[in-house]
């Protein structure tokens, strides 16, 4: 098993939950058996240099939140890995994707944009949905401005083929 597999199954045990998250579900398990209650679980070692690590999936976020009555919670887990084994440092409990402050987010290219954490994690816990989601659209415009800039640069880079 990976370390972010047992660190998945550590922190699913903690809440009386059992990890079976595979790469398709949005989270890592679920709350209370509840499928609209996922919890998605990220990992950091903080032995590493972790630039802008993924959250989610910009396209995906926006589809499942869509939907009425879904949820969506984050822990976040800073651990090392010493001679004894996997150490756990913290953990920041569960956060509701909507206290995620857009001040530590940005939205990158992968895909159809992937949310980010490009600094540390702040926590708002006054902002709602909509906030949350306001948020979103003022990230995905600047994104969508990087991609057009880019795709002009492409465009003349292959004009004269």
């Amino acid at each position: 098993m990976d370390i972010y597999q047992t660190i998945e199954v550590e922190i699913a045990k903690k809440h009386n939950a059992v990890a079976k998250g595979t790469k398709k579900s949005i989270g890592d398990f679920l709350l209370e058996d509840k499928i609209n209650k996922p919890v998605n679980v990220k990992s950091n070692n903080i032995q590493k240099k972790n630039y802008s690590p993924n959250i989610i999936s910009a396209k995906r976020l926006i589809e499942w939140l869509k939907q009425d009555s879904n949820e969506l919670f984050f822990i976040f887990v800073d651990y090392k890995v010493t001679d004894k084994g996997l150490e756990i440092i913290k953990d920041s409990g569960l956060i509701p994707v909507q206290h995620i402050s857009w001040n530590c987010l940005t939205i990158e290219a992968q895909g159809w944009g992937v949310i980010q954490m490009c600094k540390a994690l702040e926590v708002d816990e006054k902002q709602d949905l909509k906030g949350f989601l306001r948020g979103m659209k003022v990230a995905y415009e600047k994104y969508l401005s990087k991609e057009a800039k880019k795709v002009e640069v492409i465009r003349k880079m292959i004009e004269n083929f």
